[in-house]
């Protein structure tokens, strides 16, 4: 009875890994709006082998004749408003249709000038080293927000051009924006286009989410002391009023970030509280949808919290670059190892017949399930993450080959196996100390090591148990 227990477990640990191995080279295929689709998420390839994208950035310099306004020491105070959209969004979420009244105003608004000027995208006192020293610092931040991220910077002192080295990915457009948004935020009079506040009035930005009726992203703003009594005020003067003759008369504010508008809505009562939580996009019951706005409105929270690029930088050029590693390299490579994974496992079961058979099946499963841990972890494939994944089967192979030359000495099954767990792991101590101090690295190159040594030997502590049966 316990002999054929033993069987059927064996049998199914071996079915197990015969699964595993299907869906880590094969994929995992689920039906989604009629299309089959793959769930089993591919490899982030580092920019060794998946390619670059250097992106060129030069200073703006543009400049464009406006009718602006101007405060009483001569400031500019915002850009003049020819005409005004009559879409409106009310801070309770409630979206309205009804028309606003365009305020119209060709005279001067008190305390302020109108004047026409020609506004350059970059002044010519702030273009300085000292500026292009922090505008790649700044833009550094914000690479260094994307975890665990690989790039290369480089900046020409001289002329302030950036060079930013990416991986040749699916988020390049994203990172560009991210890279030459300036980051001015200005909180307007829609009506008229007269900055109300600034950055310096916003003390923190937040992305929120609801799922009470659909999947809803919000931008919340919370405002320093000053900010709080300029929102109170602005509050009391932008809502919605009825008019004696009953019409309907709205005054709206508008959120911008580098001139683009991201919300525009109204009050419906006084804020006292320093805090509004604008709604950001439309409420959505596709939860891939709502990730993207989610992720979206995260960065936009991110570069409000951040400084304020003291430059305008735009894309001069995008050169792709490819990978040292061409196709026929790869080929080679992947030919070359599966040969070799035949050749071992070919060795296992004719030397140890139905546990070198086992054995040769749960390496090739354990090397599937790794890869598929790799995917899920988002680790970064660099050369040296490929070097790294070779040591950890290796290591596996090793523990395999001994435990099974010990197995037929001894004929004990826990004592092979308390034997080569002992002496492997004692062997391999320094390979444990670098796995943890490399995971925790700011490199990518370092720490893709580390987290592949590391869910290598885990993992590999797990298979090795299952030999116990």
């Amino acid at each position: 009875m316990e002999k054929n227990l033993k069987k059927i477990r064996i049998i199914a640990v071996i079915l197990i890994a015969i699964l595993l191995c299907i869906v880590a080279f094969g994929g995992f295929y689920v039906k989604k709006q009629g299309i089959w689709e793959n769930v089993i998420p591919d490899f982030k390839l580092g920019m060794e082998l998946g390619g670059i994208r250097e992106l060129h950035f030069v200073l703006d310099d543009t400049e464009e004749e406006k009718e602006v306004y101007l405060d009483s020491n001569g400031n500019y105070a915002g850009d003049v408003k020819e005409d005004s959209s009559n879409t409106e969004v009310s801070l309770e979420t409630e979206e309205t249709t009804e028309t606003s009244d365009q305020q119209e105003d060709s005279t001067d608004i008190e305390g302020y000038t109108k004047e026409t000027k020609t506004i350059k995208s970059n002044n010519d006192e702030d273009i300085n080293i000292e500026n292009f020293e922090v505008s790649k610092k700044i833009i550094q931040q914000r690479l260094e927000k994307l975890d665990f991220y690989e790039y290369n910077i480089r900046q020409d002192t001289v002329t302030g051009e950036i060079i930013v080295e990416l991986p040749d990915d699916d988020n390049i457009e994203v990172e560009q924006s991210m890279i030459s948004t300036v980051g001015k935020l200005e909180i307007i009079d829609e009506q008229t286009g007269l900055i109300l506040m600034d950055k310096s009035d916003v003390k923190k930005a937040t992305m929120l989410a609801s799922s009470e009726n659909g999947y809803q992203t919000y931008l919340q703003l919370e405002f320093t002391n000053q900010g709080a009594e300029k929102l109170k005020e602005i509050s009391k003067n932008y809502q919605s009023v009825t008019n004696e003759d009953g019409t309907q008369t709205t005054n709206y504010i508008s959120i911008l970030l580098d001139g683009q508008t991201i919300s525009k809505t109204y009050f419906s009562e006084e804020i006292n509280n320093a805090v509004i939580q604008l709604p950001m996009g439309n409420s959505t019951e596709n939860y891939e949808e709502y990730l993207d706005i989610a992720q979206s409105v995260s960065t936009i929270a991110d570069i409000i919290n951040e400084e304020t690029m003291p430059l305008v930088y735009t894309l001069s050029s995008d050169n792709h670059i490819n990978s040292v590693i061409t196709n026929d390299i790869s080929m080679k490579v992947g030919i070359f190892t599966i040969a070799l994974i035949v050749i071992v496992s070919l060795y296992l079961i004719i030397r140890f017949r139905l546990e070198g058979l086992k054995s040769a099946i749960l390496s090739i499963a354990y090397i599937a399930l790794l890869s598929i841990i790799i995917r899920y972890t988002n680790i970064i494939i660099t050369v040296s993450a490929l070097i790294a994944m070779i040591c950890v089967i290796v290591i596996n192979y090793i523990f395999m080959i001994k435990f099974l030359k010990l197995l037929k000495e001894t004929q004990n099954r826990k004592l092979a196996f308390t034997q080569t767990m002992k002496k492997l792991y004692l062997a391999i101590v320094p390979v444990c100390i670098i796995a943890i101090i490399f995971t925790f690295m700011s490199s990518v190159i370092i720490s893709s090591i580390g987290m592949i040594l590391f869910w290598g030997l885990f993992m590999q502590a797990i298979y090795a148990c299952l030999m116990l049966l």
